[in-house]
């Protein structure tokens, strides 16, 4: 059987429950760490696609809600690291699971965005990409993590038709 004909989430119940094979297991090992370490160090410009600005027009409106929301949002962020990095393994994931699950893979996903210069709304660089470009390994774990969040969300999709 192929690796992306594995289904890596069911329901089972009324959960979904995570099953990746060992290789998806040893990826996310890697690289939430990873992602832990940069939101504790905070100056990375990728992670600027993780918080835009809300009031890009007025700096001291932007300031006074960067004091409101970053901490929080922070705290958000690592815990739901810590419930992925739990379940890497194998979970049944409970709707606020689930949750911390698409956050996790989405913000690496737009780290990862940054890092190759995808802009949402325009062209996609991956596309121009020849096969020796250093860029290539960044790319294709973009892609995979679509992949997976893509896998997830079809999942959790699917629950709303029972």
């Amino acid at each position: 059987m192929s690796v992306f004909r594995h289904r890596r989430f069911r329901w089972i119940g009324d959960v979904i429950r995570v099953d990746l094979p060992s290789e998806d297991q040893d990826l996310l090992r890697t690289v939430l760490p990873q992602l832990r370490e940069m939101l504790m160090a905070a100056d990375d410009p990728a992670l600027h696609r993780l918080s835009p600005p809300a009031r890009a027009d007025d700096d001291e409106a932007e300031r006074a809600y960067r004091e409101m929301v970053d901490d929080d949002l922070l705290v958000q962020r690592l815990e739901a690291i810590e419930i992925v990095e739990e379940g890497i393994e194998g979970v049944d994931l409970d709707e606020a699971a689930i949750t911390a699950w698409m956050q996790s893979l989405n913000a690496l996903r737009l780290v990862l965005a940054a890092r190759l210069d995808i802009d949402i709304l325009g062209h996609d660089p991956i596309d121009d990409l020849e096969d020796d470009d250093p860029r290539m390994p960044i790319a294709a774990l973009y892609e995979w993590l679509g992949f997976l969040l893509g896998s997830l969300v079809d999942e959790a999709m699917n629950g709303f038709d029972d």
